[in-house]
């Protein structure tokens, strides 16, 4: 997870002048857009940012540095000042220029990442590098009325045009080699935004319980450069995806999001035996006042608690305690 930094805006822009080198460039596209380059090797993988995420994290470095630093990938950073949906025309221009002069053809692959909305970002740009991979987690087709009248939230964005250009990222995507489409099937709007992505080009990969930001998750699982680096070389199978995602089952995030999930269907059993599994991995005291409301729960609706349930000792106290005491 992204930990705040003291880093000032002035601090910061030198901090990533460091991290692009020499060779690379820190450019203003806008008032609310800048360019972040670092040259690499073979490959350039192109991402979509808030700046804000991007100064919180160590060191104020994209996503991607340790991809760049680990395996000399050129990257391309697009970063946006606050939630601009990446709608700006200094960037329609930026990305219409580096077609013309043919920077993507310079690369033996192209690959464009992004969650949330910056999977949006990444869709709607890969236009722009036609053959290019596409990795996407969580990402947004449109808040374009016409085409997405359910979506209900981001009421802050729904003065911005989504068109003409660049605009439905679910019809950009169609001159794209590969597309990599990571969903949380649960969360309901996500997967409508989801389900417009569409071609036999378009792999779907179902991440069940992964939350409201599953970008931030993947990263915080420390699996996401393995994604995109699987989704490069184009052995990011069903199969493959599904042994990678099963590192969320040691991910204390994830576990609490199911754990929530199963108390809100009011399932005390099934949370009781949630939360002890989570207990044997590690203490927390939230998941330990769970436990003991679902065993009273259990209890007060005349259930016997099974055994590998009951209450353990805490701490060096003789009697045996609920946990959370």
């Amino acid at each position: 997870m992204a930990q705040p930094t003291d880093l000032t805006p002035e601090t910061h822009r030198r901090a990533l002048v460091d991290h692009v080198g020499a060779n690379g460039r820190v450019e203003d596209l806008s008032d609310v857009h800048l360019s972040i380059f670092r040259p690499g090797e073979g490959t350039l993988l192109v991402t979509f940012e808030s700046l804000a995420a991007i100064r919180a994290r160590r060191g104020g470095r994209p996503w991607s540095a340790s991809l760049a630093q680990t395996r000399n990938v050129a990257t391309l950073t697009i970063a946006g000042m606050g939630k601009t949906w990446f709608r700006d025309q200094a960037l329609f221009d930026y990305f219409d220029e580096m077609t013309d002069d043919g920077v993507f053809d310079e690369y033996d692959t192209v690959i464009f990442a992004g969650g949330g909305m910056g999977g949006y970002g990444a869709a709607a740009f890969s236009v722009a590098a036609p053959g290019s991979v596409v990795f996407l987690a969580q990402p947004y087709a449109t808040l374009d009325r016409d085409i997405a009248p359910w979506e209900t939230r981001f009421g802050s964005a729904r003065s911005l045009a989504f068109g003409p250009r660049y605009g439905n990222a679910a019809d950009m995507i169609d001159a794209a080699a590969r597309v990599y489409v990571v969903t949380d099937p649960y969360q309901q709007l996500d997967a409508m935004h989801a389900s417009l992505f569409r071609g036999a080009h378009v792999t779907r990969l179902p991440a069940p319980h992964g939350g409201p930001d599953l970008w931030l998750q993947l990263q915080s699982m420390h699996v996401l450069d393995q994604l995109v680096t699987s989704a490069g070389d184009g052995t990011l199978t069903p199969l493959r995806f599904a042994r990678i995602w099963r590192a969320r089952r040691s991910d204390p995030v994830w576990l609490g999001h199911v754990l929530r999930k199963l108390e809100g269907l009011n399932r005390p059993l099934l949370t009781a035996t949630w939360a002890a599994a989570m207990l044997n991995r590690e203490d927390s005291p939230s998941v330990r006042r769970r436990l003991k409301a679902a065993l009273v729960q259990l209890a007060e609706d005349g259930h016997e608690v099974p055994r590998g349930l009951q209450p353990k000792a805490v701490g060096r106290s003789d009697r045996m305690q609920m946990a959370g005491e």
